[in-house]
């Protein structure tokens, strides 16, 4: 097997949830040896699932494999002298540091940065929180739903006449979680020209924060303040709509080059084209109602890989909504190795997301996520 691409680096996980967690599995699945330091409890996502025929148990939540492939396990309790000991002994051989914790507490332990970095001085430390260690909002809790609000992206989420919505899933963190790796990527590639580690400071806010589109560009530009316009663009490309057909729904897109005549073949009513609705973009962009009450009979008489395979031959980028079952079974993505089969301990084949690049020369690896403790008396006995 090719030589991984960060062979020889040791990263400790103290983080728990997601956003450090993640950050750590991918540094992990380019071939870094991760130790995740665990309390004796465990990580908090080994309760929250989901289980295996909905039964809890620490080493089978869903949740947790998926955040903590490619790791070792190592329970230890940091509030005491003892578990700081042991820990110091694991720092003594690590190149990377990625915590969690409220700005201050890791302090309070003696293991911030400032008091680690005389004795590792080349230690990348990389803290990965809601607000960052700075500012007023440094000592709040948080999450992604807060760091969407905090972010103006919930501001321009959802219907004009109703309240602002928060996304599905939990986008802050993974932001936040790419943020870091990257960050700590370009701490190594810094640490290998001048031998210097650093301390890097992840916002959950501010990473969410820089996917702000062109919000925060057209009040600056134009004094303008987007309204929620469900899930239109704030430039006139309509339709650019999510629209329900007969097995599901389906992404509309519009406004390419040609759409006048691309639509109406699609429609298969070539009529329309020399229509005003289907000829001036401004107008379908006001005239939305108009243009529906002809496109949704139709999408409702039609299949999505029908609809998706023919707007593609079409040049309209239309997409089908994958619900998890479709996703798995998705025959670009399983060309592609997207998932990746994994023998997880205690539960069985299990696909996870894996490969999320391909790298010609040092590939990316798949394994399990380790059980509570399972490498403590390896690695600290």
């Amino acid at each position: 097997m090719s030589e991984l691409a960060l062979d020889g680096i040791r990263v400790v996980d103290l983080s728990q949830g997601i956003a450090g967690p993640y950050c750590a599995k991918l540094l992990g699945d380019l071939g870094a040896e991760v130790i995740k330091v665990e309390p004796p409890d465990g990580d908090y996502t080994r309760r929250l699932g989901p289980f295996p025929n909905d039964e809890p148990h620490h080493d089978k939540s869903g949740l947790f494999i998926h955040l903590n492939a490619n790791k070792k396990s190592v329970t230890l309790d940091i509030d005491s002298d003892q578990g700081r000991d042991v820990l110091d002994k694991l720092l003594d051989k690590a190149d990377v540091v990625v915590e969690s914790e409220q700005p201050g507490r890791m302090a309070a332990l003696s293991l911030g940065y400032d008091d680690l970095k005389s004795a590792h001085p080349t230690l990348i430390y990389c803290s990965v929180t809601p607000f960052g260690q700075t500012g007023p909002y440094s000592s709040y809790k948080g999450n992604s739903m807060t760091a969407m609000a905090l972010s103006g992206l919930m501001y321009i989420t959802g219907d004009h006449d109703k309240e602002p919505l928060c996304t599905g899933g939990e986008p802050a963190e993974y932001f936040g979680a790419l943020h870091a790796w990257v960050a700590v990527l370009a701490a190594l590639e810094h640490r290998s020209n001048s031998g210097q580690g650093q301390h890097i400071d992840v916002s959950m806010l501010e990473s969410l924060g820089c996917a702000d589109e062109y919000n925060t560009v057209a009040y600056s530009y134009l004094g303008a303040i987007r309204k929620r316009f469900y899930s239109r663009h704030l430039i006139p490309t309509y339709p650019s709509e999510i629209f329900p057909c007969r097995d599901g729904h389906i992404v509309v897109i519009g406004g390419a080059s040609g759409f006048p005549l691309m639509m109406a073949v699609l429609l298969e009513q070539p009529e329309l084209e020399e229509t005003p609705l289907f000829q001036n973009l401004w107008l379908r962009t006001f005239q939305w109602q108009e243009f529906e009450k002809i496109l949704r009979p139709y999408l409702m008489e039609h299949d999505q890989e029908d609809l998706l395979t023919r707007a593609q031959e079409l040049r309209i980028p239309f997409a089908a909504v994958l619900n998890p079952e479709t996703l798995l079974e998705n025959p670009h993505l399983r060309e592609r190795g997207f998932f990746a089969e994994v023998d997880q301990p205690g539960v069985g084949p299990l696909p996870l997301a894996a490969n999320l690049f391909r790298m010609s020369e040092t590939p990316l690896r798949t394994g399990p996520a380790p059980q509570l403790g399972q490498h403590t008396q390896e690695l600290t006995g």
